[in-house]
């Protein structure tokens, strides 16, 4: 299931989430399975992403490629059970991200 965190600001935003981004994730699933990351039957597994795409992008090609390069990254992640708990621990402790820093 894709789901698009940026409400769609124009008709190029949009084409960029449907389009590039989108394609971008089906992209890094199908590279995931290549790369024998998931055990067994996919069939039984399910996907939800939930992808921002900057209202101001217009490179197609680089939308794709994040979101591919993303998919992939998330996926091996998932695979071998995320980050480190040490890791994890000390990040929820500050947690930060491009729109929030602790104090």
């Amino acid at each position: 299931m894709f789901v698009n965190k940026a409400a769609i600001a124009n008709d190029v935003h949009g084409q960029l989430t449907w389009g590039g981004a989108q394609a971008g994730v089906a992209a890094g699933v199908g590279l995931a399975h290549q790369q024998s990351l998931f055990d067994g039957d996919i069939d039984s597994l399910v996907l939800i992403v939930a992808v921002w795409v900057n209202p101001s992008a217009d490179n197609e090609e680089e939308v794709f490629s994040n979101n591919r390069d993303a998919t992939v990254a998330a996926l091996k992640q998932a695979r071998d059970a995320g980050p480190d708990l040490n890791q994890a621990l000390v990040a929820m402790t500050n947690p930060s991200n491009p729109y929030f820093r602790t104090a």
